[in-house]
């Protein structure tokens, strides 16, 4: 099929309509033509409606928000921001794993944006923590900006008045980034990580004062889990693994299910785990490391 002789609505339509089988090279296309596809995608992500549609319109979110990431400029910073805020309110993991490589890659444009929500005691701590690991990334793949981010992550890290699960998540980005100029104030929190753990055995604590000097010594292992390639999303054999999971997944359901409860299925919106923990298996059993999985929201 070629692409390039589809109007833009006609190529957006095919946002509403593939589910997870979206072609490359229509996602290629939207690239191609770049900004004038823009306000398009954005009235996509920016909407309630397209977040909380059935599927396979609900696909569509997910589409534009990879599709904006890869175009990359700085108009696609604050469709972005509304694609963030509204996969947190519906837990929509396939976009909040990808933001923070997109926002990675925008890089400096995107910084300012992504403090203010970080910084913003009004939003969840989820929505904060995306915020934050995307700094990180910016400041991991652009190291001129290191600094300054490093900066307002720790910040953020040693203001009491923020929810505890804030400042975990901000030490564990500090962490990543081995921001060594900071280890007596994590080791002093890692200590503390470790007593409350003591006192109350179902405590998720993110990192203890020996993940702390451990992670320094070695230089921290970078922001490179991060670092995805969310476009990938479309290659042939990623499309086939999905298909077959929620082929499997048919199967293994039971014949009666909540109708309000969303599932990790083609018929429906993903859920996304909760995260917490540094780089150790989640004792859940999802396979995730601790840091990413059990929030303990």
């Amino acid at each position: 099929m070629d692409y390039q002789e589809f109007s833009e609505d006609e190529l957006t339509e095919f946002l509403l309509t593939e589910e997870d089988r979206l072609p490359r090279a229509a996602v290629d296309e939207f690239i191609r033509r770049g900004e004038k596809m823009i306000p398009f995608l954005e009235e996509i992500v920016s909407d309630q409606f397209h977040w909380t549609r059935d599927v396979p319109k609900w696909w569509a979110v997910v589409h534009a928000t990879f599709i904006l990431g890869a175009i990359g400029t700085q108009a696609v910073v604050i469709p972005l921001l509304r694609a963030l805020r509204w996969a947190d309110a519906f837990d929509c993991d396939w976009v909040t794993e990808g933001l923070p490589a997109i926002f990675g890659r925008l890089g400096s444009a995107a910084i300012v944006p992504l403090k203010t929500m970080a910084a913003d005691q009004t939003n969840g701590c989820f929505l904060r923590s995306i915020a934050m690991e995307g700094l990180g990334l910016i400041g991991w793949r652009n190291p001129g900006t290191k600094k300054e981010i490093s900066v307002f992550i720790y910040s953020v890290f040693s203001d009491e008045n923020n929810d505890l699960d804030v400042r975990q998540s901000a030490g564990n980005t500090l962490l990543d980034l081995s921001c060594a100029e900071y280890r007596e104030e994590l080791l002093t929190f890692g200590r503390q990580e470790k007593e409350r753990k003591h006192q109350n055995r179902f405590y998720l604590a993110h990192f203890f004062d020996d993940d702390v000097e451990k992670a320094l010594k070695t230089g921290g292992k970078g922001m490179g889990d991060y670092d995805r390639d969310w476009l990938s999303f479309y290659d042939e054999d990623k499309i086939r693994e999905r298909q077959k999971r929620w082929e499997e997944e048919k199967k293994s359901a039971p014949e009666k299910e909540d109708p309000g409860k969303l599932i990790a299925s083609g018929e429906r919106p993903y859920v996304r785990q909760t995260f917490t923990g540094r780089n150790d298996p989640c004792p859940c059993g999802s396979g995730k490391k601790y840091k990413k999985c059990c929030l303990g929201k």
